[in-house]
């Protein structure tokens, strides 16, 4: 490897670990990272194929409140350096790629609890002197160790993958070995769907499911095909069902949450001062300032206080605005250096309302501190409720699978749809999710947890007939026992028993460890202990002769 290489894959793989404590523009995930390795390498077809197999493995492994799933960046870059530098098979690579993810895993949390509190830290004496430069520069600090994280063990795969001694070694394992994991490559990706069918736990839609799995079990149905029936039936099952409920439902209704609010807030008075009006200060280019910080939001994630110095970052513009002197603006830095934490792309409807209402106390308002972090603390349980079934568990997967389908077979145009659909719905609710809350105030909320639940009912229509459809489509499982043989025309004809299966129901057994997985992630096993159990299942399987290749 040349020492161009080198660097062009040092600065991709940077860009995937910074990429996977922020989560903002996906480069992180397998269909970009192995992608970007690919490019820089000289080989980006490879690195597309990697990724999109790497990426429907990995579609369930997402980050939810405090728990760490396996390095989707570490598994990408890893795997497309063992394809391409290594000349490994795609499932071996994929094989060898699942266990270092786990480690990065380790890594991770050891970051995000050490290193990165320890910066937050830093952050804390920052705020107290009342200087946005030094908490924005230790929010930023924390990109260095993450992307360090990714980096650096994907270099080194790459140098000893590289050198010939070490080849020879990967060139030599023993089949028994290396195609077990090639078959334990087929169906490692239930996993994942069995993990996204887990977070949506909408067992009463689980035949929109059965839908999707019978359409590509029988037909030749594409994904964008599948997806835009999925979608067919979500419009259906909106209108017939959930819009008649809107209709029959109390509007005037409104949440505990929001009552209690209004008890901190003294109802009347203080809902109108979050009300945008002209003597107020803050003006469009100020929420703007907000909307480009927020493009780097959750890099300084840590296990003491989350988001809470993303929170801080992210809501500067704005606290220079309003308070002129350094004690006024240190109370507001600290203010927001208190425990936080939701999911990221529904944060900017509670950075929205606490910008109006930091104005109105700035303005001398009737409202207090208490007011403002007691709003922070009652949304983001449910926004995180709402944020992560919905963004990580519906439409980052399905988007995720079409990428991926279409990048299977080596075309650029699977990651780039990937990559361009999910950054613009992030981007727009980064956008229209700061603007209207600040525009509309606290009186939004009640009607916004009304109809929220319903839409994600809606789209986990959607996404139960693609999963059903990604299971039939790609989980490969091959049992080619010999059953018998007969004569036919002079020729023997070898019937196995996957073929006798097939005439029974073909897909079945995709289907039963899919339920499967997903009963053992019901019951708590752990997703990796899945995963490590599959791996070591294809491998005896092979050596036993009950598992094989698809044929």
């Amino acid at each position: 490897m040349t020492i161009t290489k080198f660097i062009l894959l040092f600065i991709v793989t940077s860009i995937s670990g910074i990429g996977a404590a922020a989560e903002e523009f996906q480069t992180h995930r397998p269909l970009i990272a192995s992608t970007l390795v690919g490019l820089v390498l000289g080989d980006l077809k490879t690195g597309i194929i990697v990724g999109a197999s790497m990426e429907l493995i990995a579609l369930g492994w997402m980050t939810i409140g405090a728990s760490v799933p396996p390095d989707p960046a570490i598994a990408g870059t890893i795997a497309a350096v063992m394809a391409i530098i290594g000349k490994q098979n795609i499932g071996v690579a994929i094989s060898i790629a699942v266990p270092v993810a786990v480690a990065g895993q380790v890594l991770q949390i050891a970051q995000k609890s050490t290193i990165d509190v320890f910066i937050m830290h830093l952050a804390d004496k920052y705020a107290e002197k009342g200087s946005t430069k030094g908490v924005t520069a230790m929010h930023f600090l924390t990109a260095i160790p993450s992307a360090l994280r990714v980096s650096i063990p994907s270099l080194m795969v790459a140098y000893f993958a590289n050198a010939s001694n070490v080849r020879v070694l990967l060139d030599n394992l023993p089949k028994s070995i290396t195609i077990g994991l090639q078959v334990s490559s087929g169906f490692l990706v239930v996993v994942g769907y069995a993990m996204i069918m887990e977070l949506l736990n909408a067992n009463e839609l689980l035949p929109f499911f059965f839908v999707g799995f019978l359409t590509m079990t029988f037909t030749k149905m594409t994904l964008v095909g599948l997806a835009i029936m999925g979608a067919s039936f979500a419009a259906i099952f909106y209108f017939y069902f959930i819009k008649d409920e809107n209709k029959n439902a109390h509007r005037n209704k409104r949440s505990k949450i929001i009552n209690d609010i209004a008890d901190d807030i003294d109802n009347e008075k203080n809902n109108e001062a979050i009300i945008k009006d002209e003597s107020l200060k803050i003006g469009h280019k100020d929420l703007l300032k907000i909307f480009w910080r927020m493009q780097f939001y959750q890099i300084s994630w840590n296990y003491e206080r989350m988001q809470n110095l993303c929170y801080c970052y992210s809501i500067i513009p704005v606290l220079k605005k309003l308070y002129k002197t350094k004690e006024k603006l240190s109370e507001a830095l600290k203010r927001h250096m208190e425990y936080f934490n939701t999911h990221q792309f529904t944060v900017p409807i509670i950075l929205g309302l606490n910008v109006a209402m930091e104005e109105a106390l700035a303005n001398e308002e009737k409202i207090n501190d208490e007011a403002i972090t007691g709003i922070k603390i009652a949304l983001m349980g449910p926004l995180a409720g709402l944020g992560d079934p919905i963004f990580w568990g519906i439409f980052r997967p399905m988007i995720a699978a079409i990428g991926a389908g279409i990048g299977l077979s080596g075309s650029l145009l699977g990651p780039l749809i990937f990559f361009v659909v999910i950054n613009s719905v992030r981007l727009i609710m980064r956008y229209y999710g700061l603007m209207i809350p600040y525009y509309k105030g606290i009186n939004m909320i009640a009607s916004m947890k009304e109809i929220l639940p319903k839409i994600m009912k809606t789209v986990a229509v959607l996404a139960y007939v693609v999963m059903g459809g990604l299971v039939a489509k790609w989980t490969i499982i091959n049992i080619p026992i010999k059953l018998y043989s007969y004569s036919t025309d002079g020729k023997i004809v070898v019937v196995t028993a996957q073929q006798q299966l097939d005439t029974i129901m073909p897909n079945l057994l995709p289907l039963i460890l899919t339920f499967l997985i997903y009963w053992l992630l019901k019951r708590k096993v752990p997703a990796i202990f899945c995963i490590i159990g599959l791996m070591i299942l294809g491998i005896i399987g092979y050596n036993l002769g009950f598992l094989g290749l698809a044929s």
